[in-house]
This record gives C-alpha cells, structure tokens and sequence, in this order.
C-alpha cells in the first residue's frame, strides 16, 4: 500500500472518529501500528494506539461541531506531512483539559507528521497553535503587541 493510500484511509479513520463517533475505525483502518508513539506537545507521549483513540475522544469530548479540514498533504518516501484546521465550539471538559466549558468557538491550526513501515503509521507528531487555542477561549490572555512594544 502506497503512503499516500495510507493517508486516504487516516483520514477516513479520523472524520468516523471525530464526526461520527465510530473510534473502532482507527482499528478497522488498518493503517494504526497498535504500538504507534505519538507526540503532541505539550501533552505527555502516548504509547500505543488505543492511548491515541483516548486522546482522540478526550477532543471530541472537549468539542463539539467539530470540522476538519485537510489544507496541505506532502508525501516523501514513508512520511506523510500533514497541515490542518480544526474547528469547533467548546462545550465539554475531559481530564486532560478541565477548565469550565466557555461556548466559545475556536479554531486550530497544526501540522502532523507521519512515519509510516511495513503499511503502518508508527509515529505521529503533531505541532498545533495550542497558544492560540488558550487564548481564543481566554484562558490565557492575548498580547497587544504595540503596547508590548511601547506604541500606543
């Protein structure tokens, strides 16, 4: 299987996870290395997929009205670089993130990285503007930049 049909079928699996709720997808993929390791900082390392499918539906609890869209793809050789936009309206909490639900809708902007061996995917990597999504729903506040700067 090429990567680029591998990457056809990831996002399948993620759109039945996140849109319809069908997370036994990742497994029914068959493109999840079951001992994949993913890294999206500034979280802990997730060892394994279902560790991967308990992220995954931690967001999907987080927020609601999810879209995805899949802005950029680039293949070379076993690994896939994927850019993204997320979007959705923060109506829930999960462990990993409980702060009260604001309402608010917010948009994510990240690239991922995929490595794939033997017609597997056995590391992901995702930089996301975390910052930004902090900051979207007041968590964290926004910089004036020209006040920062001594502009008025």
């Amino acid at each position: 299987m090429s990567v680029k049909e591998i990457m056809e079928k990831e996002r399948w699996a993620v759109e039945e996870g996140f849109v319809k709720g069908n997370w036994d997808a990742l497994d029914k993929s068959e493109v999840f290395d079951p001992n994949m390791v993913c890294h999206i900082p500034p979280f802990q390392d997730l060892k394994g997929l279902e560790a991967f499918k308990q992220f995954c539906m931690g967001v999907s609890q987080l927020l609601s009205e999810l879209r995805w869209s899949w802005d950029e793809v680039i293949i070379e050789g076993n690994t896939a670089v994927q850019r993204f936009t997320v979007r959705g309206k923060h109506t829930g909490t999960t462990p990993m993130f409980s702060e009260q639900p604001t309402g608010k809708e917010v948009v994510a902007e990240g690239c991922a990285f995929y490595h794939v061996k033997n017609d597997r995917i056995v590391e992901f990597i995702e930089y996301s503007n975390y910052l930004g999504f902090f900051q979207q729903l007041g968590i964290i506040p926004t910089i004036n930049v020209n006040r920062a700067a001594g502009n008025s």
